[in-house]
């Protein structure tokens, strides 16, 4: 491609599209070289998009080839540069300019759902919302809008993931993949609607244009309804249930600023009140439970 621009792919004598080699290209990048990464072979994250460091060798490493026609390079600089506690974008490092074609560097953390765990109270599960929806808030008091909040594009570091990785939180949420993410003219409130990039989530109304901010709290709703239905068997707690379908909202069609669903800020503020609720309820049925257990039992 003449711009360079991803994705890279690796072909064979007869022209074939390599989609499983580590593109040579990529290998013989000079940041790759200077850091001795060997990379995965058979097992891109994103063919031809991104690649990840081999198992063999601790700590594992993602490396993204950057679109340059795409505002990613300039977003993740910006918010990386914010040590804000409400900033969930994943730790990493944009290659120098005068390394060649941009690349960035990531850690390689797990999908954000296993801080949650089977059977885990529901505390848990939307002590993890909330800090999906700070962090959305965040971004959008900057006039940034994800554009493609999905579950592959949120990761989390384990809680015993120990010092791999200095500036990792154990039991962070991040948000990965800037790639569709826009800069916007207007905050939250003010901006209008805009034609739809794509993303991993369809609106199941025939539309193609969206208030952006909007877009991420819809895409953030069905991100939770998607782990909580799968961790709770299909039946989420009513709770859960009806934040989730007070973030869907009611689709109208908003051609300006969108009044279907509640800000980012509004929601996470309405979730901290709900997550406060359900820790009380939560600490009052184990303190009953184990008041149970201590009954003596009757002796007639």
């Amino acid at each position: 491609m003449a711009s360079g621009n991803p994705p890279w792919y690796e072909v064979d004598e007869n022209g074939e599209l390599m989609v499983l080699e580590v593109p040579a290209r990529l290998k013989s990048h000079p940041e790759v070289i200077r850091r001795g990464f060997e990379l995965e072979p058979a097992c891109p994250c994103k063919i031809g998009v991104v690649y990840r460091t081999s198992l063999l060798k601790e700590p594992l490493y993602h490396i993204k080839i950057l679109d340059t026609d795409t505002e990613e390079a300039a977003i993740f600089q910006r918010l990386s540069q914010l040590p804000d506690p409400r900033n969930h974008t994943i730790p990493g490092e944009l290659t120098p300019p005068e390394a060649g074609h941009p690349l960035l560097i990531t850690p390689s953390l797990t999908s954000f759902d296993a801080l949650i765990g089977f059977n885990a109270p529901l505390s848990r599960a939307l002590g993890i919302y909330l800090q999906l929806m700070e962090g959305i808030e965040f971004m959008h008091s900057l006039q940034i809008a994800h554009m493609d909040i999905c579950q592959g594009n949120v990761v989390a570091a384990e809680y015993d993931i120990g010092q791999r990785y200095p500036d990792v939180v154990p039991g962070r949420v991040y948000f990965i993949d800037f790639g569709s993410s826009l800069q916007l003219p207007l905050g939250p409130g003010l901006q209008r609607a805009i034609t739809l990039p794509p993303s991993q989530f369809r609106l199941v109304y025939d539309i193609t244009y969206f208030d952006p901010y909007s877009w991420d709290v819809y895409c953030a709703a069905l991100t939770m309804e998607q782990e909580l239905e799968l961790y709770y068997n299909k039946r989420p707690p009513l709770v859960a249930r009806l934040y989730n379908d007070w973030l869907k909202g009611k689709e109208r069609g908003c051609t300006g600023v969108c009044h279907c669903r509640p800000t980012a800020r509004r929601a996470r503020q309405v979730l901290a009140g709900i997550l406060w609720g359900v820790r009380v309820w939560e600490r009052v049925k184990n303190a009953l439970c184990s008041l149970k257990a201590l009954r003596l039992p009757v002796i007639s």
